[in-house]
């Protein structure tokens, strides 16, 4: 007969150190406990989809379009289905391959639905369990850092199209699992701060380094040391062979320096848009 044992985090077990569970982030694996809270999940997804009565829909996406499979290779009977899903999560699929199978699932509800709630799901389920990686834009990545968070998703959010549109794409770019191209995450980076500048300018193709010397001169006062930062990091970018010159195409641009410039750049949009609205 199979024993359950309790396993509480933040438990008398866990706290004194008994039998603690894990606290180190979980980066290039996923243990056991947090496979089966994403089984959990899973089967509340299932849940919600029974009471739309769209569960048949939904597995025939998941095995021929994730899963590839003709229509005689779809186990007949949704408890069969689940059955091989839950087993993947649990302990066949690798973290990424669970990654992957989430952004899908995840996506194709949000489409069906327009229903962003099963993302905010997986983040709690994701921070609680020390996990590496956010759902942000509909991407898993593995920006951790709450702070860091908030100021890309504001950013995605901005009521500016053209500043929206290349964080969006910038953050595509930097997370593109099959083809990762980080020169041009930087560029897109830099483009939305240059979108910015551009309409409190009033101008079309104002640089950033052009425009942080006019914003003054129309009432939009920067402290100066964030002058100077920006002013530097731009010089970095044109310094650095091929991002603006060069269509982008620079081989040598890591991704550290593609996250670190999608954080910042998504910070500073952010308070240009705020100073921006408030002098108005």
């Amino acid at each position: 007969m199979i024993t359950y044992k309790p396993k509480v985090r933040g438990s008398f077990s866990d706290r004194n150190k008994i039998e603690p569970i894990n606290t180190i982030i979980q980066k290039d694996n996923l243990d056991s406990r947090t496979r089966n809270g994403i089984v959990n999940v899973f089967d509340t997804l299932i849940e919600i989809l029974e009471y739309k009565h769209s569960t048949d829909v939904f597995y025939e996406y998941i095995y021929k379009e994730i899963f590839c499979l003709t229509s005689d290779e779809i186990p007949y009977h949704p408890s069969a289905q689940r059955r091989h899903i839950t087993n993947g999560i649990k302990s066949e699929w690798e973290y990424h391959e669970i990654f992957s199978f989430l952004e899908a699932i995840l996506k194709w509800y949000k489409d069906k639905y327009y229903d962003n709630s099963m993302y905010t799901i997986f983040n709690n389920l994701f921070e609680k369990e020390c996990v590496g990686y956010r759902f942000i834009d509909g991407k898993i990545t593995d920006i951790i850092d709450e702070e860091e968070i908030q100021e890309i998703e504001q950013a995605l959010d901005s009521s500016y199209s053209a500043c929206r549109k290349s964080i969006t794409k910038a953050l595509n770019l930097l997370y593109n699992r099959e083809k990762p191209d980080y020169s041009n995450s930087v560029k897109e980076s830099i483009s939305a701060i240059e979108s910015m500048c551009n309409i409190i300018l009033g101008t079309q193709k104002s640089t950033l380094g052009e425009a942080l010397n006019k914003l003054e001169k129309n009432g939009l006062v920067i402290h100066e040391a964030m002058k100077k930062a920006f002013s530097s990091l731009y010089g970095y970018t044109s310094d650095k062979s091929g991002i603006r010159h060069n269509n982008g195409l620079d081989e040598n641009t890591t991704f550290e320096e593609a996250k670190y410039m999608l954080v910042v750049c998504s910070a500073f949009l952010n308070y240009l848009t705020q100073i921006y609205e408030n002098q108005k």
